[in-house]
């Protein structure tokens, strides 16, 4: 199975990324941990944050095994530190 994923990118990570969302192909298995590995290669400068960034699936937080859908609204959020 192959789709495109958009990624909406935001603060740091949109700056590093150059861009507010980021499209992404995905190949085989969509779930949320290949997602993130076809982001690191497609956007490089992305790779560093992304151990300690989570993704979202449709407004909620999504485990590495989820599936994730061409049409889904998906999000990078990044640590945030502060009090």
């Amino acid at each position: 199975m192959s789709m495109i994923v958009t990624i909406k990118l935001f603060g740091p990570q949109a700056d590093l990324a150059g861009a507010r969302e980021v499209r992404v192909p995905l190949e085989g298995t969509p779930t949320v941990a290949r997602l993130r590995a076809a982001l690191a290669e497609a956007c490089p400068a992305l790779a560093p944050t992304l151990l300690g960034s989570r993704l979202a699936v449709n407004h909620e937080f999504a485990w590495d095994s989820e599936m994730v859908g061409e049409n889904d609204e998906v999000a990078l959020i990044g640590m945030v530190s502060g009090g």
